[in-house]
């Protein structure tokens, strides 16, 4: 990708800057919509949807929560976290960075209203759904329908419900999809340089709107009597496939080894001189319990995940929410930090250049699966589909094929499909421990609407507030401050109890 890409996008929140410097691009009239040059817009789009997604900070307590992550003993324990006492700061940069990009993304849908601009217009749909679903999984109501009415004097919009939201979102998919499949011959063909994840191929646009499309989806599977609704959505695009092996969503605009210019999650650990960070490499250790169940499975993923401690020969991870003064507690040194190689783009932390993912063609694989192991969609093979995410993990981790055959061929319940007695618990498990690193929400997401893995260690800190970690993020403080009025119109919310709508345990 050429340099001059990361010129434009120079104006995004990035690595080390401000969430007040957002966009050059934001400075466009809403009302002179038409007039926004949507081949600058796009790529500075989605560069924030990866910052946002991939930045350590933002979902950080996903992978804290759930075993896969914990914090070195040189430092403090964030108590907030340990304690599960979530507070209305906690995350709100999220917040704030996705209804910025979503603006943007509606600024390209108001201007792309010829239908030479419908390649556009529907991939803005395509990252605005993708946006309000993150969106909804983490706060539930929130801002959708007046969100982006400021130019009509809409300046604090009012929450909508958020099963509305999240039905809406499949009618936006929907619609971007045919807005695709109906392009004239005379479309206008969107560059590589704006299009920095797919390079312009609208084929590979329409098959990741279709799999975010099942993602919200198989989200509601677990709801009493959503069964006949999930299957008639399914069926409607069903033909057009989903990301399969290859295929993934991955954004990189020309990544360069130079401040503010690098991957987002390499950038959080590493500067442009290769040296690590403060609080970087030396805050985020290995999780204990994906380390043992790695272990435990012969996985070669491992390697690609996380280090050697600096003292000792065998990988090992720590719990996190067990006090610092617990002699449970294993020094720094005897951690297993996350996974780092220098020039190596296959370990978790990767290389300033890797790109940034969106949704894997795992992840994808993973969902098809259980779509399938559910009988939610007609035509497919549940073992198949599991195994080949397995596999596409094992090469995004730098294994082979026929490591990830040896993985899935062992004698054991927890790799094999065949063994499994529980082949949902076995897809959603295998899911959890590929996505470390990767996509935090949907860790957390997955964990909330069934309850696997069902090998999770929860806080032992004195005074946490619950058992189980939060089911939810509390409303930002910035909403409180500026919105108070339709915040408080959602009614009093409770981080463990206010479930969001399609859990249902």
């Amino acid at each position: 990708m050429k340099k001059n890409i990361i010129i434009i996008l120079l104006a995004v929140t990035f690595i080390g800057s401000s969430c007040t410097e957002f966009l050059s691009v934001n400075e466009v009239n809403p009302n002179n919509a038409s007039k926004v040059d949507a081949a600058l817009v796009l790529p500075a789009a989605l560069n924030d949807v990866a910052y946002t997604m991939n930045y350590p900070r933002r979902f950080d307590f996903a992978y804290l929560w759930h075993g896969l992550w914990s914090i070195s003993k040189g430092y403090t324990q964030p108590a907030n976290l340990v304690t599960y006492n979530l507070i209305n700061s906690d995350y709100q940069d999220a917040f704030t960075e996705f209804y910025r990009t979503a603006n943007n993304l509606d600024v390209i849908e108001k201007g792309s209203t010829d239908v030479k601009a419908c390649n556009y217009a529907a991939i803005s749909k395509i990252m605005k759904a993708y946006i309000f679903q993150n969106l909804v999984d983490c706060w539930g109501n929130v801002p959708y329908a007046d969100a982006f009415k400021t130019a009509s004097g809409v300046l604090k919009p009012t929450y909508d419900d958020q099963q509305k939201i999240y039905e809406d979102l499949v009618v936006q998919l929907d619609a971007a999809m045919a807005l695709i499949q109906g392009a004239p011959a005379d479309a206008t063909a969107i560059p590589a340089s704006s299009d920095i994840m797919y390079g312009g191929d609208m084929g590979l646009w329409l098959k990741f709107a279709n799999t975010l499309k099942l993602r919200i989806l198989i989200h509601q599977s677990d709801m009493a009597g959503r069964t006949t609704y999930i299957k008639d959505k399914i069926a409607t695009t069903a033909t057009i496939g989903y990301i399969g092996a290859g295929e993934s969503a991955l954004v990189n605009p020309g990544f360069l080894v130079s401040a503010s210019k690098m991957n987002p999650f390499y950038g959080y650990f590493y500067n442009a001189a290769g040296s690590s960070n403060s609080d970087g490499v030396t805050y985020y250790m290995a999780g204990k319990d994906v380390v043992e169940f790695m272990k435990a499975n012969n996985d070669l993923r491992i390697g690609s995940f996380f280090n050697l401690p600096s003292s000792g020969t065998s990988y090992i991870g720590n719990v996190f929410g067990v006090p610092n003064s617990d002699a449970s507690v294993l020094d720094q040194k005897f951690t297993s930090p996350l996974g780092y190689s220098a020039g190596v783009s296959t370990t978790m932390i990767g290389t300033a250049k890797k790109s940034a993912p969106i949704l894997t063609d795992f992840e994808s694989l993973f969902i098809q699966a259980e779509a399938v192991q559910l009988g939610l969609i007609a035509i497919g093979d549940a073992q198949a589909l599991y195994e080949s995410a397995v596999t596409q993990s094992y090469i995004y981790s730098g294994l082979k094929n026929s490591d990830a055959v040896t993985f899935l061929s062992q004698s054991n319940s927890h790799t094999n499909f065949t063994m499994a007695a529980n082949k949902r618990e076995l897809i959603i498990t295998q899911k959890w421990e590929s996505l470390n690193g990767v996509a935090p929400i949907e860790i957390w997401t997955d964990y909330r609407r069934t309850g696997f893995p069902s090998l999770l260690h929860f806080s032992t800190t004195t005074g946490k507030k619950n058992d189980t970690p939060p089911v939810r993020l509390l409303y930002p403080q910035t909403e409180l401050t500026v919105n108070n009025a339709n915040v408080v119109a959602v009614g009093k919310i409770d981080a463990f109890t206010s479930k969001i709508f399609w859990q249902n345990r």
